[in-house]
């Protein structure tokens, strides 16, 4: 007697899912339009300049755009460029700047000094601390070997939030770089798709939080990331940075996920750790300028799915670090309300995962027609945001299946990344 009222309450609970999509969809587009940049002062009032900033790039295994990459930072005048490699790699890549045509004429131009040091064993924090500690400017560039600047302007749209003192680290848009050879439906990999399209999806992700709270889509990423010297070179953030552990393993990437928590709740952690920047609250700079746009490389090979598998488990490990621990969801809260729902809600992504299959297996049993119009809607949905994907990237049309399988990765990515949440890897890098 009670079966009906228990179908129709599982048919309204799959339609208030949809809802909360829709709606939460909504508010972040509306938070993204919301959005403004900081203003670029002029230059009798800019506080900083690019003679102010120190490059350092880790790196062990690069590919051949290293050279050509460099050659964009140099266009944008920074004080010096520190690469930081391995020991055994420290010949190799003395060779290889040296002998790619353009580089030596690049660091002419620009004046500034390229430096290369190294450390005995491959550990991208250990690594970056190193670089650190031999940079001479105020502000330190912290760049990834594949980070292609797209403007001369790069640094100086990026220094802009620097004008504020409480400003401690910036970041700017990312997108994807595909070179014209490759945008070619016949040429392009699906790997290269399915990257470019996760990618897109994130776009305003970043104005949408910063607009909302001062935060950003849990990390300021680490292709390029601007900060403070003081606080980078100071000892206890070096010291945490160095020894994050997790599950008695010494973390070595997330160093990105590290620095904005880090930025955003260190204030919160007067009691438990002492620090000589501690009493100072930070705040992110989050500058989407279309002059400020760094580019990274697409993975052409398989190699893209151990790359996304080390995010997805980075990322897992910063929400519960964030949600549980440092700060924790109540301390989160005070500071960035929206970055604190947000993670938390992604948590609970795999429940509602089952849940929904669930709801779904009883709607298409008990309300067949219901089913099908419901089904109608969420495939529109679907395929208008991968028309519109195709409208914008059209060489990806022979691949555009590729595309569809990363708007559902996340069916398989949330419990994969339960299941190895322990597992620690530089994962892209084949010498690690």
């Amino acid at each position: 007697m009670f079966t009906q009222p228990i179908q129709t309450l599982e048919f309204g609970l799959l339609l208030g899912l949809y809802l909360w999509d829709y709606t939460d969809g909504e508010q972040g587009r509306t938070l993204a339009r919301q959005y403004q940049p900081f203003p670029l002062p002029s230059k009798e009032d800019a506080r900083y300049t690019p003679s102010d900033v120190s490059i350092v790039v880790p790196t062990i295994d690069w590919d051949e755009t290293l050279p050509s990459n460099l050659i964009t930072w140099l266009a944008n005048n920074p004080r010096e460029v520190i690469f930081v490699t391995v020991d055994r790699e420290l010949l190799r890549l003395q060779n290889t700047l040296q002998s790619t045509p353009g580089v030596r004429e690049a660091m002419e131009e620009s004046g500034a000094n390229i430096f290369i040091l190294s450390v005995p064993q491959a550990n991208k924090r250990t690594q970056l601390c190193r670089g650190i500690n031999e940079a001479a400017g105020n502000i330190i560039a912290l760049v990834d070997d594949d980070a292609l600047w797209t403007t001369q302007d790069v640094l100086t749209t990026l220094l802009a939030p620097f004008q504020d003192d409480d400003i401690g680290l910036v970041g700017g848009p990312i997108d994807s770089h595909v070179p014209e050879e490759r945008q070619n439906p016949g040429v392009i990999t699906g790997w290269e798709v399915a990257a470019l399209r996760i990618r897109q999806r994130r776009e305003n992700g970043m104005a949408a939080f910063y607009a909302a709270d001062g935060s950003t889509n849990f990390t300021v990423s680490g292709l390029t990331m601007l900060l403070r010297a003081e606080i980078v070179k100071d000892y206890y953030f070096q010291h945490l940075f160095t020894n994050d552990m997790w599950n008695g393993m010494r973390q070595n990437t997330g160093d990105d996920g590290f620095i904005t928590r880090y930025i955003l709740y260190q204030h919160h952690l007067t009691d438990r750790f002492k620090s000589t920047v501690l009493p100072k609250q930070w705040r992110l700079g989050i500058q989407l300028n279309p002059e400020a746009r760094v580019l990274t490389s697409l993975i052409q090979t398989s190699a893209f799915a151990h790359q996304s598998k080390r995010w997805y488990r980075s990322g897992l490990r910063l929400r519960l670090t964030c949600l549980l621990y440092e700060p924790g969801y109540r301390m989160m809260k005070v500071t960035a309300p929206y970055m604190a729902r947000k993670m938390a809600g992604g948590m609970v992504t795999p429940i509602f995962t089952i849940v929904r299959a669930c709801l779904w297996y009883r709607l298409w049993v008990n309300f067949p027609w219901f089913a099908l119009v419901l089904l109608s809607y969420v495939l529109y949905n679907w395929f208008s945001g991968l028309y519109t994907f195709y409208r914008r990237f059209p060489y990806c049309g022979s691949k555009i299946w590729a595309a569809m399988i990363a708007d559902n990765l996340y069916l398989v990515s949330d419990f994969y990344s339960w299941a190895t949440i322990s597992t620690e890897s530089w994962s892209n890098r084949s010498s690690v």
